[in-house]
């Protein structure tokens, strides 16, 4: 085995001095037929493991199956069609985050951590960081890249982000992004939560995730320019937490809550109100109100129109009464969710305003009495 093990580190230095590089000697290795153990021992004599890094999650061990620790965060919660996942292929030792961003409607991509299972406590750590490489394209500086992260167990909007810069991938080499602390704010969605206070680790963390989007960090909804839309992946093989200097890391991570137990802890009200807004507000309605719009405004169809077009498009692929049958469907669906909300709103929405209002208006002489 030892001898095995020299050969393999006399390969990988020949290798890169050939102008190979790490991934591409494994690749290359495994095609020779030499076990998946014996290539990462060899990866770990050569390109030693910095002692202060602790990895939270490691996508190079297949078997942890990091990537069911992770959901979906993308702008379908604002009424966007963006579309992203992380997945792992098994014969890959990292995770792929690729998805697709739209503007209709949103801007931004999402993946986070299930909650953990207890708050991680980070010790001397001075930040987290990210073993990645963006393979999609070379156009990193066209998004807006952020780590997010929280300090309470509440999974409201309101957490702490951070932009981080992507370096451009050259030679399928891996990035190390490091990202302290002290560089995130408090945001409510993409605007600062201004007077809130910095993040403080020390008291623990409940979530980490990453977000690509065409917000900035700012007190208005400020947007980057050039913002580059469509198809992303980002390849990830770390995330986890640093130290300065020289002294490891000693941090006992307990992992996530499973996702049937995370959603058992959901506030009352996500758990009342989360089956009627994926009713009223469900993703497929949206792409299906998107396209609409497009053939609206841009390609001049009337409404009806656009769905003759859509039933011509569907009987193409299953058959006219199939096609016909569907778009009876979802028109007669489309009414009932229309007398529905309108119900809603003259019962529940309207009255709750008007209650605000009153209460406002008595809360505004007394406020102004205080202040004499």
């Amino acid at each position: 085995m030892r001898s095995v093990g020299l050969y393999l580190l006399l390969c990988l230095q020949t290798a890169k001095v050939a102008g190979f590089s790490t991934y591409s000697f494994v690749r290359l290795g495994r095609k020779a037929g030499f076990s998946s153990a014996s290539l990462r021992s060899t990866f770990t004599d050569v390109d030693t493991k910095d002692p202060t890094l602790t990895a939270l999650f490691n996508f190079s061990n297949v078997e942890e199956n990091a990537v069911s620790n992770f959901e979906r965060i993308d702008d379908a919660v604002m009424g966007g069609i963006s579309l992203s996942s992380m997945k792992q292929n098994p014969e890959e030792e990292f995770a792929r985050w690729s998805g697709i961003c739209r503007l209709d409607g949103g801007g931004f991509c999402g993946t986070r951590t299930l909650p953990f299972q207890s708050p991680l406590q980070v010790g001397e750590a001075e930040g987290f960081y990210l073993l990645c490489r963006l393979t999609s394209d070379d156009e990193p500086e066209r998004r807006v890249w952020k780590m997010t992260t929280r300090s309470e167990r509440s999974r409201s909007e309101q957490l702490y982000q951070a932009v981080f810069q992507l370096p451009k991938t050259t030679d399928d080499e891996w990035n190390l992004v490091k990202i302290k602390f002290s560089d995130f704010t408090q945001v409510r969605g993409p605007r600062v939560v201004e007077g809130a206070p910095k993040l403080n680790a020390t008291s623990g963390i409940f979530q980490v995730g990453l977000s690509l989007s065409k917000f900035l960090i700012s007190s208005t909804v400020k947007e980057i320019e050039d913002f580059r839309p469509g198809f992303f992946e980002l390849q990830v093989k770390e995330i986890g937490v640093f130290v300065d200097g020289n002294v490891p890391a000693e941090i006992e991570f307990s992992g996530t809550l499973e996702k049937d137990v995370a959603e058992k802890k959901k506030p009352l009200v996500l758990k009342v109100l989360g089956p009627i807004a994926m009713v009223f507000f469900s993703e497929k309605r949206r792409r299906r109100a998107s396209a609409m719009r497009i053939l609206v405004e841009k390609r001049g169809f009337s409404r009806l129109q656009a769905i003759r077009f859509g039933v011509q498009l569907r009987a193409r692929q299953k058959g006219r009464l199939v096609a016909v049958s569907q778009a009876l469907g979802t028109l007669a669906k489309e009414s009932i969710l229309l007398v529905l909300s309108s119900t809603l709103r003259l019962f529940l929405v309207y009255p709750i305003l008007l209650l605000r209002k009153v209460i406002n208006l008595f809360k505004g002489p007394k406020k102004a009495a205080a202040k004499q």
